[in-house]
């Protein structure tokens, strides 16, 4: 596995499985949503505009972009996060960690599944940390390749943003140790386009008045000293089903003693797990599992650093107690990379074998209907209607923000309240204004009374009311057309067609 022939093989096979189970892959909202708005914008500005409440940085979206501009053809979406995803993995068993940690994290649930068959901007994070990671013995040769590269970096997700500044502080301690070359010697070219770059991924995506996760800017000093100091106390506390071993946080700080002979390598992993950490702590509550990923990307980025032969190093008289904690440590990564391994397995068999939306079917049953074809769409929950602009081109109306768009934005102008009332009087009044079909997805069961919340505990959550008396009107004013479920998400819906 360690001669290239091996190394290419691995390659092969991780590419050919990815594109296999992405053919099989239905993209969901947080996959189409940055597609739409790269779609949707006809220029830098109109691109940028949106991110405000998405809250994320802009280079994901430019590639898809410049891709679909290129193609014109929601392709793109799969093929940037394949492409991404295989040049990583590429890179990775190109350098010098050892095949018992390459295999089983090339196969493992992030890389495999997560981070290239679901279509998001962390298979370019992927890419661009392990980029800077092969770059890294020769930093100072190419430094303001490696800029480029790490302001590239903390453009593709806020998680990127802060696993940049984890590598500024690793070359941070890395120059104060390292006399042989003064500071100087680094180009302030480089510095200002590293600089440039964190600074302009902080201002596209720190989200705009009246989003709902602008509520962290109020927590006050206390807020963020408790934060940071659970993430101390728990470097990976959000690991949850995906850290496989036992108290992952007790492993971690084990891994954080292994280090202390290289501190750039433990500036770095400290800095990396801990900041992502109090990110989930202050800002984003409970990881999503493309969130947690970034928890593993720092430390295979870590054992990758460390074992380049590049990270300056302190004398220690601990050098056989280092061995064997090397060794314990090493089983643990082991024993998770194949737990995540099994993971994955499960994740690519559901996949293929169950819908991920219901809205290819729903894209399906518009084209299989001439009366449809034209059809203006709306829904609620209107979230599961967020990806049908990617398998079909019919309007959309966003009823709780009275609005035509192929995405929803959480921010002042959405209402919280809604009820079925009003959903059945926008679609009357779309009827009225166009002539055309009006087709509705309902994620709701009309069989139960009541007010419904939709995010329920979140920063997001949305209510909605359905009474006897508006069921009873919505009923007698549509026809149900079809029941579209269950799916692996929540896109799944009756729908509905207004008389």
């Amino acid at each position: 596995m360690n001669g290239r022939p091996g190394r290419v093989a691995v390659i092969l096979i991780y590419a050919a499985v990815v594109v296999w189970v992405a053919l099989h892959h239905e993209p969901w909202r947080d996959e189409v949503v940055p597609l739409s708005i790269a779609r949707n914008a006809h220029s830098l500005a109109e691109l940028a505009a949106p991110l405000r409440f998405e809250g994320h940085p802009i280079l994901w979206y430019l590639l898809l972009w410049c891709g679909y501009r290129l193609v014109g053809s929601v392709a793109v979406l799969k093929a940037a996060s394949l492409g991404c995803a295989i040049g990583g993995i590429g890179l990775l068993n190109a350098g010098p960690l050892p095949w018992w940690i390459r295999v089983p994290f090339t196969f493992s649930f992030f890389p495999v599944y997560q981070y290239s068959v679901v279509s998001r901007g962390y298979s370019l994070e992927l890419l661009l940390l392990f980029a800077f990671c092969a770059l890294f013995p020769r930093r100072r040769h190419h430094p303001i390749l490696v800029a480029l590269v790490l302001a590239g970096l903390a453009n593709t997700e806020a998680f990127g943003l802060v696993i940049a500044v984890a590598v500024a502080g690793m070359l941070t301690v890395e120059a104060l140790m390292d006399r042989r070359e003064p500071r100087a010697a680094v180009p302030r070219l480089a510095i200002a386009v590293f600089v440039a770059g964190l600074a302009l991924a902080a201002a596209v995506a720190s989200p705009a008045a009246g989003h709902p996760l602008t509520g962290f800017r109020t927590g006050g000093v206390a807020h963020i000293a408790a934060a940071i100091g659970e993430a101390v106390l728990r470097p990976v506390g959000h690991a949850g089903q995906f850290a496989v071993v036992p108290a992952p946080s007790a492993w971690i700080w084990a891994y954080f003693i292994y280090l202390v002979s290289r501190p750039p390598a433990l500036a770095f992993a400290a800095i990396g797990l801990i900041g992502i950490e109090a990110f989930f702590n202050f800002v984003y509550g409970p990881g999503a599992p493309w969130h947690v990923g970034n928890l593993v990307l720092v430390l295979v980025a870590t054992m990758w650093l460390d074992a380049s032969g590049s990270i300056a190093e302190i004398p220690t008289l601990l050098v056989s107690v280092r061995r064997w904690l090397g060794r314990l440590l090493a089983a643990g990564a082991i024993a998770m990379l194949l737990g995540q391994a099994v993971l994955a397995y499960r994740y690519i068999a559901a996949d293929v074998r169950y819908d991920y939306s219901a809205n290819r079917r729903l894209a399906e049953l518009l084209r299989s209907n001439p009366t449809l074809a034209g059809a203006i769409v709306t829904g609620e929950p209107d979230t599961p209607l967020w990806s049908l602009s990617y398998y079909a081109d019919n309007r959309i109306y966003l009823a709780r923000q009275h609005v035509f768009r192929a995405w929803g934005a959480a921010g002042p102008e959405r209402s919280t309240e809604y009820d079925l009332e009003s959903l059945l009087d926008a679609a009357r009044r779309i009827h009225a204004d166009c002539g055309c079909p009006v087709v509705i997805t309902l994620g709701w069961q009309l069989g139960a009374l009541g007010t419904f919340a939709n995010f329920a505990g979140t920063q997001f959550e949305e209510r909605f009311t359905i009474t006897a008396a508006a069921r009873a009107e919505f009923l007698a004013a549509t026809t149900l057309v079809a029941r579209l479920g269950p799916t692996l998400t929540d896109e799944n819906y009756d729908v509905y067609l207004l008389r």
